[in-house]
C-alpha cells in the first residue's frame, strides 16, 4: 500500500514538473501566434513578398497531397449523382404514372363535353390569332408601370389587345403607333381586370397599385376563396377573354391580393391576341349602320307631289 502510495506521488510530481516544462513552450506558441497574426495585418511589402513566397513553395507540395484525394473524392461525386439520379428517376416515373391517368381522364371529359356541346348546339370559342413581339422599353415608374413593345398598327395591333408570355396575362395595348405600342400592365394604378376566383368561379375585380401584388376588389360579402385559389379572367364586359391565367391569391385574406404568375419585372418576350371587345364592335357596327342610314336618307332625291 505504501509503495502504490509512493508511485501515485511519483505521478504526480512527474505530471507537474512536465506541466512546468510543456507552459514556456505553450507560451511561446501562443506569442509566434499572435505574432503571425499582427504581421499578417500588415501591409508592408517585405511582409507580401514572404507571404507570397511561402504560397509558391506550398502550393506544389499542398497539390501533390490532394491527388491521391481526388479519385476518392470523384467516387464519392458519383455515387452521389447516381443515388439522386435514381430518385429523380423513380419521382419521375411516378409522375409520369399520374399523368398518364389524368391524360385519359380528361380525353373521355372532353369526349364528354364535346357531345354536350354538340346536343345544345353550343356556338364554338373563337380562335384567337396573335403576334409575337419584344418588350424594347419599360417605362415603369413610382406612378406607373408600362413597357414598350416593337410591334404597332403595321403588324395589326391595336388599342385594347390583351398581351401575355409564357406564364398568363401580362397587361393589355392602350396606345398602338405604326411600328411600336405601350402595354399597361396589370399592376398599374390605372389598370381593371374582371376576374373569377377559385373552383367556385367568385367574381371580383382585380385593380393594380403600382405594387407587385395587385389587389382584389369588389367580391362579393360571404364569398367562399381561399390562399392559393387560382385567379383568372372572367370575360366580363369584353375587355379580355374568359380563362387567362393571372395567378393565386395570396395575402390576407382581410385584403386578398394575386401573385402574378408572370414576372413583370423580368419581361421579354410577349403575344398579343387580336381580340376586340365584342361590345365595342357591336356599338361601332350600330354607330357605321346609322350613319349610312342618315346619309343615304340626305342624298336621296325628294320625290315628285302626287
Amino acid at each position: 500500500m505504501a509503495r502504490l502510495k509512493d508511485d501515485k506521488l511519483f505521478l504526480r510530481r512527474g505530471d507537474s514538473a512536465a506541466g512546468k516544462r510543456a507552459r514556456p513552450v505553450l507560451l511561446l506558441l501562443v506569442f509566434v501566434a499572435a505574432g503571425l497574426m499582427l504581421l499578417s495585418r500588415l501591409d508592408h511589402g517585405m511582409i507580401g513578398d514572404v507571404r507570397w513566397r511561402a504560397q509558391s513553395w506550398l502550393t506544389p507540395v499542398l497539390q501533390g497531397a490532394m491527388i491521391p484525394a481526388e479519385p476518392i473524392r470523384e467516387i464519392g461525386r458519383s455515387i452521389s449523382t447516381h443515388v439522386d439520379l435514381g430518385n429523380e428517376l423513380a419521382r419521375l416515373r411516378q409522375e409520369n404514372q399520374k399523368l398518364e391517368n389524368w391524360k385519359w381522364r380528361a380525353r373521355q371529359l372532353e369526349a364528354k363535353v364535346a357531345d354536350l356541346e354538340a346536343l345544345a348546339k353550343v356556338v364554338p370559342e373563337q380562335k384567337l390569332d396573335f403576334v409575337t413581339s419584344r418588350v424594347i422599353a419599360d417605362s415603369s415608374g413610382a406612378f406607373g408601370r408600362s413597357v414598350t413593345i416593337d410591334a404597332g398598327r403595321s403588324r395589326h395591333v391595336k388599342e385594347g389587345y390583351p398581351v401575355i408570355n409564357a406564364d398568363g396575362l401580362v397587361g393589355r395595348i392602350v396606345d398602338a403607333s405604326q411600328n411600336v405600342a405601350r402595354v399597361l400592365l396589370a399592376t398599374d394604378l390605372n389598370s381593371r381586370i374582371p376576374v373569377q376566383i377559385g373552383p367556385n368561379a367568385v367574381r371580383g375585380i382585380l385593380a393594380g397599385d403600382n405594387s407587385s401584388r395587385p389587389k382584389i376588389i369588389y367580391v362579393p360579402e360571404g364569398a367562399n376563396i381561399a390562399i392559393g385559389d387560382d385567379v383568372a379572367t372572367s370575360g366580363t364586359g369584353g375587355l379580355f377573354p374568359a380563362g387567362l391565367r393571372l395567378g393565386t391569391v395570396a395575402g390576407n385574406l382581410s385584403d386578398p391580393r394575386v401573385q402574378l404568375r408572370a414576372d413583370l419585372d423580368r419581361l421579354d418576350y410577349v403575344s398579343v391576341l387580336f381580340y376586340a371587345d365584342p361590345f365595342r364592335d357591336l356599338t361601332d357596327d350600330l354607330a357605321n349602320r346609322r350613319a349610312a342610314g342618315e346619309a343615304s336618307n340626305v342624298t336621296a332625291p325628294a320625290g315628285k307631289p302626287k
